[in-house]
């Protein structure tokens, strides 16, 4: 068996789609009662690359599916309750914007420029660029621009387009380094404009462009602070209320990872705070219309021991009530996931010297070798692997006096659920995060003489 984890959420014509974390597959529920009305699938379509991006590939809503795109070399693909419906060949070009009359596909933005010293000039000019429609039908042309596209937004009354223009300034960076910032130009293509080779042709200049916002299943996220919700584009909108999602601020609840709910009203001031238990959550979604409308928020809830925990999906209504509405574990994917790859070659060669590299860490970390650990005050670490690919983990333990009596432990996949390497290059720095924001559970939570974290 393996379990459904539905970490990102799209609310589409054909009901609530909850998609699985890593794998190409999603629940679709009535979004009234949460049954699930179906399972669908997508293995045909490549994975994201290794490590994965971020941030993760768009998922854009077109009525009854969606657009999503892995990566530039992959296809963009349009998703619906039957499968794949079409796919598209972008040239490196990457999903940006989907509107009545098809999907919009732009190059990544411009890399940063940075310089040295107030002489400093731009390393490259304004060089011209090209975007890509696709009609409904997914007949692809593309159109000529002038120059860099910075962003691209599907809004009512079309696409509107920023593009780099002169003049440009440096903005200091400290360390005598400055990045060049250009001036941005907005335009306006309306909908349904005979799109030709050159954008100019159909393109309106405006004064100002829209606000830009995340409309891709990952509404939210726990590092989100939820006094700042009002402010944060990371929210979701219910009853002219902004809502966002994060850990309590108070020492207490984030040591036992509270999660919360904050609404906040047009002028940014709280309304109302809502307890959604221990866990995080990456995505929320708007369903339902009129008095009916209520959110939908995917939990994870990190329970002790487990390295892939279950996913609970909950309802949060109006008044503030909280209500499960799928439960971790009770979908299952099995029969729909991607095969495992072949073992890679230089599997064994990568163990090796993961473990070789975590044994000269060890030896950093040790209290009596002069230098400053990882952690203040932890001690007694050790570093070593456990299990065979595609299950190896890199396992690190050591004692702390804030928790006595036990050995905080915490474990890390080597490989992918598909059998890939996925180096643990951030993985010391992101143990000291959680340990520093009080991301470790309590004494109470010890199983076996360890507390997993």
């Amino acid at each position: 068996m393996r379990p459904l984890r539905p970490t990102r959420l799209l609310s589409l014509d054909s009901g609530l789609w909850a998609l699985d974390e890593t794998q190409p597959v999603a629940a679709v529920l009535d979004q009234r009662t949460g049954k699930v009305e179906r399972l669908v699938s997508w293995p045909d379509v490549p994975p994201e690359p290794v490590p994965a991006p971020w941030p993760p590939p768009r998922l854009l809503p077109d009525g009854p599916a969606f657009w999503t795109h892995p990566h530039g070399e992959a296809p963009l693909v349009r998703i619906g309750p039957d499968g794949v419906e079409l796919a598209v060949w972008t040239h490196g070009l990457r999903l940006a914007a989907v509107g009545p009359d098809g999907v919009w596909c732009a190059p990544p933005p411009p890399p940063q420029d940075i310089v040295r010293s107030t002489d400093g000039r731009p390393s490259w000019g304004l060089q011209p660029s090209q975007l890509l429609h696709v009609s409904p039908g997914g007949r692809p042309r593309r159109t000529n621009v002038e120059a860099p596209v910075r962003a691209a937004q599907a809004e009512e009354s079309g696409l509107f387009v920023a593009l780099d223009d002169e003049p440009w300034h440096l903005e200091p960076l400290g360390a005598d380094l400055h990045e060049v910032v250009w001036s941005t130009r907005w335009f306006r293509v309306p909908w349904g404009a005979a799109v030709g080779d050159e954008l100019r042709d159909v393109a309106e200049p405006v004064e100002h462009g829209p606000q830009l916002r995340t409309e891709d299943g990952r509404g939210t996220h726990s590092w989100l602070d939820p006094w700042n919700a009002g402010a944060d584009r990371h929210t979701v909108r219910l009853e002219g209320a902004r809502w966002g999602f994060g850990w309590r601020a108070d020492a207490v609840a984030a040591a036992a990872g509270r999660l919360v709910a904050l609404t906040h009203d047009s002028q940014g001031d709280p309304l109302r705070r809502i307890d959604l238990g221990r866990g995080t959550t990456t995505s929320a979604a708007l369903v339902g219309s009129g008095t009916a409308e209520r959110l939908v928020v995917s939990v994870h809830r990190d329970e002790p021991g487990l390295l892939r925990p279950g996913v609970d999906l909950v309802t949060v209504q109006r008044n503030g009530d909280v209500t499960p509405l799928l439960r971790a574990g009770s979908v299952d994917v099995g029969d729909r996931v991607r095969p495992l790859f072949p073992r890679p070659l230089e599997a064994g060669s990568y163990v090796r010297q993961v473990l070789a590299a975590n044994g000269r860490l060890q030896e950093y970390w040790r209290t009596d070798s002069g230098l400053s650990p990882l952690i203040e005050g932890m001690s007694a670490v050790r570093a070593r692997l456990v299990g065979d690919w595609p299950e190896t983990l890199l396992e690190w333990t050591f004692e702390h006096p804030d928790r006595p009596g036990v050995r905080l432990r915490r474990r890390i996949p080597l490989f992918d659920e598909v059998g890939r390497i996925t180096p643990p290059d951030t993985a010391a720095v992101l143990l000291m995060e959680d340990f520093q924001t009080g991301q470790v559970p309590p004494l109470d939570a010890a199983l076996g003489g360890f507390i997993d974290f």
